[in-house]
């Protein structure tokens, strides 16, 4: 399949990086950076924001004009999501923030979004879900999920369009992403459960947990029947 032209630059990026032209290795990444996605939307997005900025990020730890100008396009995707309200240009600004070690400061700026206009914050909530969990904000986390139970229906159609993925591409068809997909439905369910138990809603985990198990018995799914088994005993405790 013909690689889009786009990509060309990206490699022309880590070219440069690699043979010492640090300015030129710049040009390549801002370049890439703004015009991957003008073709598709979609095709370049995880690129855009894993390689490019980890190559743009690694370049910076070397030269202090990679590292201003990787600065300022963390303020102007900021900019451009607080006048726009483009949900994007904050996963831009996070992702940035990510590959400069600065992600405290990302998350930071969501939770006083959060507290100023929650609207707009719940439309973001996708990109720092974990980070909250992880970092312990449980009244915010708590604030996002009004409803569990939507939550749980949010994980098991997430877990079953990756199950689907074995139908449509046979690489995907193996133990190790079957392990996956399970271990990730049953840490998002002891996540959601965390936060109820952290924020005095322990009376919602019961018809949760209901809820959970009912939907494992509609899947007929081996491998997430004997792992859901194995760990009954503690997945929906308050802890």
């Amino acid at each position: 399949m013909h690689e889009p032209s786009i990509l060309e630059v990206l490699n022309d990026a880590q070219k440069a990086h690699r043979a010492g032209d640090f300015v030129n290795a710049l040009t390549f990444y801002q370049h890439f950076f703004k015009h991957a996605l003008d073709e598709d939307p979609y095709a370049l997005y995880a690129v855009r924001l894993s390689h490019c900025l980890h190559g743009w990020a690694e370049l910076a730890s070397v030269f202090p004009g990679a590292k201003h100008a990787l600065e300022d396009q963390s303020q102007s995707s900021l900019d451009d999501y607080i006048q726009k309200r483009n949900p994007e240009a904050f996963h831009d600004y996070l992702s940035i923030c990510r590959a400069l070690s600065k992600e405290n400061e990302a998350i930071q700026t969501f939770i006083d979004l959060h507290k100023d206009q929650p609207k707009s914050a719940k439309k973001l909530s996708k990109y720092v879900w974990n980070d909250l969990i992880e970092q312990n904000h449980w009244e915010v986390c708590s604030d996002l999920m009004e409803d569990p139970s939507q939550k749980i229906d949010e994980l098991f159609a997430v877990f079953d369009e990756a199950d689907r993925l074995k139908q449509v591409d046979p690489s995907f068809d193996n133990p190790e992403f079957e392990q996956h997909i399970v271990d990730q439905l049953i840490l998002d369910t002891q996540r959601t459960v965390r936060i109820l138990s952290n924020t005095n809603r322990t009376d919602e985990i019961a018809p949760l947990q209901r809820q959970f198990f009912l939907a494992v018995e509609q899947r007929n799914h081996a491998s997430l029947a004997k792992q859901v088994h194995a760990k009954a005993s503690y997945l929906f405790l308050a802890h």
